[in-house]
């Protein structure tokens, strides 16, 4: 760590001191090694010598105006986003039934590993102790499949653990094979087969907190034949297991004897809390900020006192956009020196105007737009989040994410969009033989849930039941992350209520009295349910009706 704050911390301190001209070395140094690409030919790579001509010259992006570049040069070799080939893609949910799959070079794992060194110095510097013990850190597999040309696509999280010094990796407690477990039941009571073994845990850490709720709720049915399997060296459910997995936690199964009668007493207790299995607990790493925060209320009563929460930071499939450098605060320095930042205010965009701040010129309290450069081809990329400025370090601007912009939900990692929850339901009428008149979705972060507002023909000649599972099941072939979200039980099952002939008229009708005009009204087809104050509740259908 001593070695990390030279090598590493105080060049990122040095660059936060100068934001502007941090950011306009690392535009200019980006672009340069990319003229030569189709997209920096088509856009004049080789004539931008500011960020003035890189605005006029590249007009803004979003994944489906590179997409044709990924593919081409994914399926031709050819430098058309990219001048360092991918070596490998990280997948997530894109606005269409197929998958992003944004290019990750070796200069990006190269990137990545420097910021995860300042992260864990910042950490390391606020709670040493946090790193006495065993790490548990639940992440997603490193290689998650390969396309048809061979190049694997997975997590570049997954990747990061798997390429630590063999000295870090020995104190994270799960090998990475386990992250490769399609079942996720399975998955989570593997995960907690290791982990009891050890009393010693003091740093735990995954991107969502509500990871670590169905993590708790499985061991709460799960105790009893957990205590076995760990009183006779064994995992029961070891047969379900991939060869190389089963390999990989066989050593692990041991568990000291004074532990095992721990782990008697403790898993006697009516509620369990991770207070109970793990005293020396110092350090939870996860998201903090958006819907997550609900999630996080619950997990930190099951901490002990002792445990600091810290902010996972601002991270994405597409970058990592902060590093926690406060962790008393959760101040989040965007990383100026891998990413080149633009901002627009929330209302602006939304108004349809499109005016550009640059990083140090964002104003502390204002919510705004990001839009991304980075150095793996996403160029004027708009990311469609939502940031607010929290505070300062040195002379850059923190921020912090706070939700998706419009059209998109996220509850739990999903990132749903409108259009994929209107082709669930336009491809289920053409399924059922119907058609709605209205039809509306709202996400509840609070309860995990999905609720879709359906105004309900009289006389039905379909079951609600029906509609919910065909709904349910498009949206999963339409978005792999609403899939895995559900497949895991961080998502419930999807919520259909069906409500009165006239409830859409009556919705607009409210809507036109809160402001809205008559000429440009749009039903605004996902929501969050925190946003929506017409009170569907009264509409809803009797299950006689």
């Amino acid at each position: 760590m001593r070695l990390l704050r030279w090598t590493h911390w105080h060049p990122f301190r040095k660059a936060l001191q100068h934001p502007r001209d941090t950011q306009k070395r690392l535009l200019l140094e980006i672009l340069a090694r990319n003229r030569d690409t189709r997209f920096g030919r088509e856009h004049g790579f080789d004539q931008v010598t500011s960020y003035d001509d890189f605005a006029q010259a590249v007009p803004i992006q979003d994944y489906e105006s590179l997409r044709p570049f990924i593919e081409e040069q994914e399926s031709k070799g050819v430098t058309a986003l990219n001048a360092e080939r991918p070596v490998m893609y990280a997948q997530t949910s894109g606005t269409t039934g197929k998958p992003k799959l944004i290019p990750i070079l070796n200069d990006t794992l190269a990137r990545y590993k420097r910021s995860q060194a300042i992260h864990s110095y910042t950490q390391f510097s606020a709670e040493p102790r946090s790193y006495d013990g065993k790490l548990l850190f639940i992440s997603s597999p490193a290689v998650e499949g390969r396309l048809d040309s061979g190049t694997p696509y997975g997590s570049v999280s997954g990747h990061m653990i798997k390429t630590l010094p063999a000295p870090v990796r020995g104190k994270f407690l799960l090998p990475e094979e386990v992250f490769a477990i399609e079942d996720y039941d399975l998955k989570y009571l593997a995960i907690l087969r290791l982990a009891l073994s050890h009393r010693d845990v003091t740093s735990i850490g995954t991107a969502n907190p509500s990871t670590f709720l169905k993590l708790h709720s499985v061991l709460q049915d799960h105790r009893s034949a957990l205590l076995e399997d760990i009183e006779e060296g064994t995992f029961r459910y070891a047969d379900r297991l991939a060869l190389e997995v089963r390999t990989a936690i066989a050593p692990r199964l041991a568990c000291p004897r004074e532990r095992v009668e721990e782990l008697r007493r403790v898993l006697g207790k009516p509620e369990l809390s991770f207070g109970d299995l793990w005293p020396d607990l110092r350090l939870l790493t996860t998201w903090t900020g958006g819907s997550c925060g609900v999630a996080l209320g619950a997990v930190k009563k099951l901490l002990p006192s002792t445990t600091r929460i810290a902010e996972l930071g601002y991270l994405s499939s597409e970058f990592r956009g902060t590093i926690t450098v406060d962790l008393e605060r959760n101040l989040g320095a965007p990383t100026i020196h891998e990413n080149f930042f633009e901002f627009v205010e929330r209302d602006d965009w939304d108004g349809g105007r499109q005016e550009f701040h640059l990083v140090d010129t964002i104003e502390r309290a204002k919510e705004y737009y990001v839009v991304i450069t980075t150095g793996a081809g996403l160029y004027r990329y708009f990311m469609n989040d939502i940031v607010v400025v929290t505070g300062a370090f040195e002379e850059t601007p923190t921020i912090q994410f706070l939700r998706k912009g419009k059209g998109v939900t996220n509850i739990t990692g999903e990132k749903l969009y409108e259009n994929q929850v209107v082709q669930a339901v336009h491809s289920t009428e053409a399924e059922l033989g119907t058609a709605f008149a209205f039809f509306l979705m709202l996400a509840d972060t609070r309860e995990s849930v999905y609720r879709l507002i359906v105004e309900w023909p009289i006389p039905a000649t379909i079951s609600p039941n029906r509609m919910q599972e065909s709904v349910e099941r498009i949206l999963g072939e339409l978005n792999v992350e609403y899939a895995q979200k559900r497949a895991s039980g961080r998502l419930l099952d999807l919520e259909l209520i069906p409500v009165k002939p006239g409830t859409g008229d009556a919705y607009k009708r409210d809507c036109l009295q809160r402001g809205q005009r008559e000429g440009q009204f749009k039903t605004l087809v996902l929501q969050y349910l925190e946003d929506c104050s017409f009170p569907f509740r009264d509409y809803r259908l009797s299950e006689q009706a």
